[in-house]
């Protein structure tokens, strides 16, 4: 699949944002994203590719799930006009109470 929509460091277009930058990197034929917070570096995970149409082999989106044992997270991103939109949804686990979250954010491109 072609990566090249996807591929790089991006920063989001909002400094307060949950998440300050995602780095997407080639993995033989996938790809990983790093994910880091204003507080900590999420890792590194496989994230499985999505095209936008049956017949392309253009990877226009992507899914990664974080499992911090008190809560997931499922970050769902599409590029659109060049744009990273990226959807982070948090459940809870931890018998906190606390509802489960829904965020989408904005990113941009980094360098070449």
């Amino acid at each position: 699949m072609n990566l090249s929509t996807l591929l790089g460091d991006w920063r989001n277009t909002n400094a307060a944002g949950s998440i300050m930058r995602i780095l997407c990197t080639a993995n033989g034929d996938g790809m990983n994203v790093q994910t880091w917070t204003p507080s900590r570096d999420w890792g590194t995970v496989e994230a499985p590719l999505f095209a936008f149409t049956f017949d392309s082999s253009d990877a226009g989106a992507f899914a990664a799930n974080y499992d911090f044992g008190f809560a997931r997270v499922r970050l769902q991103a599409n590029v659109k006009a060049g744009v990273l939109v990226v959807v982070a949804l948090t459940s809870f686990h931890d018998d906190s109470g606390r509802s489960n979250h829904f965020d989408r954010e904005f990113f941009y491109r980094v360098g070449s």
